[in-house]
């Protein structure tokens, strides 16, 4: 992995080996390794380096420099030239040792104080007339290399000689290669002191690094390794010393694939097809553009590759055929010379579809010259949308009719036609559509209804406007329909008016803006300032004469009292069930618009919703009960007056539980209940009450009678000696209501009183001193048995 990733990446797996070359390394990226041992169980634990390895070759001592050559020999120095070593060692040289050896001497001296960074250096400090040779040493971080090839002895005198230079005779009529070919230059030069070279290419000269080193110059020699096309052009080779300069030149042709094609337009882009245009290359790499080759992909889909629409293209345009309307295509073309084809020039993305659209449609046609057979239709000429308009399609269709009709067979190239054979009385509309080369647009929309009928004229005037209403800011008027509406229906009508103290008419609606009816209202007048008005019918044919004018109209409030009007079936009184809504709506009239407020039993009812509007006002109650009964009033009340207007309502419910509910006359089978009337019978007159019976140990209550229409009631089959609860509920036709119970239990059992005297009593058996008596039991003995008789 490398050290600034987390991620392990494989290189070697399942090989039984110790070792491994890892291959495919980043030059000078720190890496870190790892490895496991794996047997059939499975992997190990990893054995990781503990630094980083940083990729880079192993440092030596570089190769000796090469190609030493000596130049300008004077008396006191001279200037060598050399080639960096062809190996560097794996590590950047650093500099350069330049040595010499004087003629009879053993030792070499060093020249130079520090290294040499360049190719050259000159030599100076020379003893005139002695003869040297030199070597030079390369030095880079890893040590210094072995000297290079010895010059030949080299004697310090200053030479005499003009510069000459000729080129090689394979040069003469210049050089072609090509790409990534050697350029070679070899030239015959002479001169003492030994001419300076200079290489200039189109008259610049050619220095290594402007391309990327690739050049290297001999004293009689120029090379260009790997060559490009941008290499080509004319090739000088200038020699001068102090006597003389010289020159020779090569043309040099590198040949190469051409260039891209360029300036990719389209032309005439329709939805199948397209016109394809471009320009030759700006290089043809030096030899004639043979033929270009023309692609093109489908831009919608990636996974789609180029396909060829033509390879035998001489020229620099093509029609491009067969496409899908709506795809997006992508196209290239590439340029071919002898030596084969060139990068391709990539157009932008175009969508295949026309150019333009169908027209839009006309403005909507204008009827004219109306007879009872035929009209006139024109219309204006829309929007192209890039294509020229070849003409126009008219259809009628009569008003009450759904099918619409072509007029023309053919196109129409005016801007109207005249439609005939019209059934007179009928009436028509019409409507246009234009047609391009993309084929025809949308219609317009459809022509005013015209009748078919003998022309008209304008109607005659309205009858004078009347008042029919005014506040201080507006007016009504109101005017009845010319008697003769000149043979075509009234489209409606213009009101003018005219101020106070001014002779002009101003209209108080424009043509486009007719009032339809034969009333109308007049906003944004000012208060008490005063106007006339008047009216003009309008029909097909135009503007009537204008009505006879109103007299002077004074603009204010016109006042009127309130009025309330109740909007129910009873106007004083209302009756509903509990339970229900109460609503009570009223109309509301009065100029100006009263203000309303509504009361119960002559206080404002918080309970109730009111929903209120200038003409309108409702009081709400919901789940309303026998507390809502009452009085309800409405006030309104403007600056003209007030009225108020009442209604009782009556909620109707069932009735409340009777009053003093007593029990008396009891025996042992019966006893008497009686009772007095609730004090609310719920709104409604009590049927009868419904009498109950409960014993002390029982839940559930037993009806005594169906219905009883007294307030007492005789209570029979109650069983001797049983404990009673009773209860009445008062019944009307809205149901039963709550009941009055008695709150102490009944006893059945025959009331207790004294009996009544025996009877027959005799005198039996008479002595001196006693008498015997007998009676008869009593026939009533009082609700109990006799217990003993008292005898006087």
């Amino acid at each position: 992995r490398e050290a600034g990733r987390r991620t392990y990446i494989p290189v070697m797996s399942g090989e039984n080996k110790l070792s491994w070359q890892v291959k495919d390394l980043i030059p000078n990226s720190e890496y870190y390794f790892r490895v496991k041992a794996v047997n059939k169980i499975g992997g190990g634990e990893y054995l990781e380096l503990r630094n980083p390895i940083i990729a880079e070759d192993p440092k030596q001592p570089p190769d000796p420099p090469v190609d030493l050559e000596v130049h300008n020999p004077t008396s006191k120095s001279v200037t060598l030239t050399w080639k960096p070593p062809l190996f560097d060692g794996g590590s950047k040289i650093m500099g350069y040792i330049i040595e010499k050896l004087a003629k009879g001497k053993e030792r070499w001296e060093r020249c130079n104080d520090y290294l040499v960074p360049l190719l050259t250096y000159p030599v100076k400090g020379l003893e005139e007339g002695k003869e040297y040779q030199f070597r030079v040493r390369a030095e880079n971080a890893a040590g210094i290399s072995e000297p290079s090839r010895i010059t030949p002895f080299v004697k310090a005198v200053d030479p005499i000689e003009a510069p000459k230079v000729f080129l090689a005779a394979n040069l003469q009529s210049g050089l072609e290669v090509k790409r990534g070919d050697e350029i070679i230059l070899e030239a015959h030069i002479s001169g003492s002191p030994y001419p300076s070279i200079t290489w200039l290419r189109n008259d610049e000269i050619v220095r290594p690094e402007e391309i990327k080193k690739r050049v290297t110059t001999y004293r009689r020699k120029k090379k260009v390794r790997d060559s490009i096309r941008a290499d080509h052009g004319t090739f000088t080779i200038k020699v001068e010393n102090d006597h003389g300069v010289a020159k020779a030149s090569c043309e040099v042709n590198v040949l190469d694939t051409p260039g891209p094609p360029v300036n990719f337009v389209f032309e005439d882009v329709r939805k199948n097809s397209v016109i394809c245009k471009w320009e030759p290359p700006l290089d043809d790499g030096g030899s004639e553009i043979l033929n270009y080759v023309l692609e093109k992909k489908d831009n919608t889909k990636a996974e789609m590759g180029w396909v060829t629409v033509s390879s035998t293209l001489r020229h620099c345009k093509f029609h491009v055929t067969k496409l899908i309307e709506g795809k997006e295509y992508l196209f290239r073309v590439f340029a071919e010379n002898r030596v084969g084809s060139g990068p391709p020039c990539i157009s932008k993305p175009m969508t295949a579809k026309d150019p333009f659209s169908p027209p839009d449609p006309p403005n909507k046609p204008d009827v004219q010259d109306v007879t009872s057979s035929s009209m006139l239709v024109k219309w204006n000429e829309p929007k192209d949308n890039g294509s020229p308009i070849i003409g126009y399609w008219i259809e009628k269709r009569e008003i009450n009719s759904t099918h619409w009709a072509r007029v023309n067979r053919n196109l129409v190239n005016a801007l109207e036609i005249k439609v005939e054979g019209l059934l007179e009385g009928l009436t028509y509309i019409f409507r246009v559509c234009a047609e391009n080369a993309a084929g025809p647009g949308k219609f317009s929309p459809p022509s005013d209804p015209k009748t078919a009928q003998d022309p008209i004229i304008v109607p005659g005037p309205p009858s004078c406007p009347e008042v029919k209403d005014k506040t201080k800011s507006s007016v009504a008027l109101a005017w009845k329909p010319p008697q003769k509406d000149g043979g075509s229906p009234i489209k409606g009508y213009i009101v003018e008016m005219q101020d106070e103290g001014s002779t002009d008419w101003k209209k108080v609606n424009e043509g486009d803006k007719l009032f339809p009816t034969c009333e109308c209202v007049i906003p944004n007048l000012k208060e008490l300032r005063k106007y006339r008005f008047r009216v003009k019918a309008v029909n097909a044919a135009g503007e009537s004469e204008p009505s006879p004018a109103t007299s002077e109209i004074p603009i204010q409030d016109i006042l009127e009292e309130p009025e309330i009007f109740l909007d129910i079936g009873a106007q004083d009184f209302l009756s509903c069930r509990a339970g229900t809504t109460i609503k009570i709506p009223a109309v509301i009239k009065g100029r100006p618009v009263p203000k309303t407020f509504w009361e119960f039993e002559g206080k404002a009812k918080t309970t109730a919703k009111v929903e209120a509007t200038d003409t309108r006002s409702v009081i709400i109650i919901p789940e309303c009960n026998r507390s809502h009964s009452g009085r309800y009033s409405i006030t309104a009340k403007n600056k003209a007056g007030q009225k108020t207007v009442h209604i009782r309502v009556n909620v109707l419910d069932v009735p409340g539980p009777p009053k003093d509910l007593k029990v008396s006359d009891i025996t042992r089978g019966s006893c008497k209940l009686s009772w007095k009337m609730p004090d609310d019978d719920g709104g409604d007159r009590i049927r009868g009450y419904v009498i109950e019976k409960r014993t002390i140990d029982g839940k559930a209550w037993t009806k005594v009678n169906p219905n009883c229409g007294s307030t007492s009631f005789v209570v029979p089959d109650l069983i001797s000696g049983q404990e009673y609860f009773f209860r009445v509920r008062a019944e009307n036709r809205f149901g039963v209501g709550p009941p009055a119970e008695t709150i102490q239990r009944t006893t059945a059992r025959d009331p207790i009183h004294p009996p009544d005297p025996p009877i027959k009593l005799k005198i039996g058996l008479v002595t001196k001193n006693t008498v015997s008596l007998t009676w008869k039991p009593p026939k009533n003995d009082g609700g109990a048995p006799v217990t003993h008789y008292n005898v006087e």
